[in-house]
């Protein structure tokens, strides 16, 4: 996969804070096992390249908390098993990851020698990756709502789980979706493979999709009841289904038919959103790093429940 320009290829929590990882035999996990950590009832099988103690610490850590943003963003960690092979590359950062579905789940992220606590608490990739469990395969036409869905949530579930400053969220979203517009010559989002209209394409049709959603049902729901819906509903990235079915489920769980007409428009045609006057009314400002965001916007309301954690109250 990739995010920004960062190249990168492309788990029911019983506390949302947290528990110490549970560590158990590896009974279902294979043989190159490192550990084994529950996730409510799932299980995560981490295998760890250079196992030495403190490096097992420190990705544990880095595990629990991502499984824990995504079980707290979709109510449960999306797969009931699934292993995490965690490699090893020079230097501090966070390389390539993917999530792919042969024999079994499993999730492969590059982590650097070198990666400290703090690199590994704002670290995003692999929270994208697992968000990839939540949703079906649904063929590599329709790859741009599954990276998108993946990019989009990232910040929606880190930004409620305090893992990531609401500010950053939009500034990134500001910044980086003007990317993923249809640009001359290009088709529908089914028929433009590029990297921009897959990744941040995809991410506005999400933001999109959440605003309408909150709209038509005066903000009591939004993408994040469709997208639990889905999980519920097919099992996640285990199963191959159809998109058509797919937004039909999501759009039931919020009684609307919000997913299924912005794919009916955006499929096969271009279509170029009024994207500086929706900044306007969720008020976003031009930088939200360094300017106040406009609580007095007609859609204000609807951006700060998309970041508050289900069951909060404004």
């Amino acid at each position: 996969m990739h995010r920004g320009l960062i190249a990168l290829v492309s788990i029911v929590a019983a506390s949302f804070a947290g528990s110490p990882a549970v560590l158990a035999q590896p009974l279902k996990c294979g043989p190159q096992t490192s550990e084994v950590m529950t996730v409510g009832s799932s299980t995560l099988c981490l295998r760890i390249e250079e196992a030495t103690p403190p490096r097992i610490a420190l990705l544990q850590a880095w595990v629990r908390r991502s499984a824990d943003i995504v079980a707290h963003y979709y109510g449960h960690f999306p797969a009931a098993l699934v292993r995490i092979d965690l490699g090893i590359m020079q230097g501090d950062g966070i390389g390539g990851g993917h999530t792919i579905n042969d024999g079994g789940l499993s999730i492969h992220v590059d982590v650097g020698r070198d990666a400290t606590p703090d690199r590994l608490v704002a670290d995003w990739v692999l929270v994208h990756e697992m968000v990839h469990l939540a949703l079906p395969e649904i063929g590599r036409r329709h790859d741009w709502l599954a990276e998108g869905l993946a990019v989009y949530v990232e910040g929606v579930a880190r930004a409620q789980a305090g893992n990531r400053t609401i500010a950053d969220v939009w500034a990134e979203d500001r910044r980086s979706m003007p990317l993923g517009l249809p640009r001359t010559g290009e088709g529908g989002m089914d028929q433009t493979p590029t990297w921009a209209r897959k990744y941040w394409g995809g991410a506005l049709y999400c933001l999109q999709a959440e605003v309408q959603i909150r709209q038509r049902t005066g903000n009591r729901v939004g993408l994040q009841t469709a997208l639990r819906a889905i999980l519920e509903a097919t099992g996640g990235y285990a199963a191959e289904k159809d998109i058509a079915d797919v937004l039909r489920i999501g759009d039931a769980a919020t009684g609307t038919r919000v997913l299924e007409d912005l794919y009916d428009q955006q499929k096969a045609a271009p279509v170029m959103p009024a994207l500086d006057a929706l900044w306007r009314e969720l008020g976003v400002p031009l930088n939200p790093l360094t300017e106040p965001f406009d609580d007095h916007a007609p859609l204000a309301s609807i951006r700060i429940a998309i970041t508050r954690p289900p069951g909060s109250r404004l």
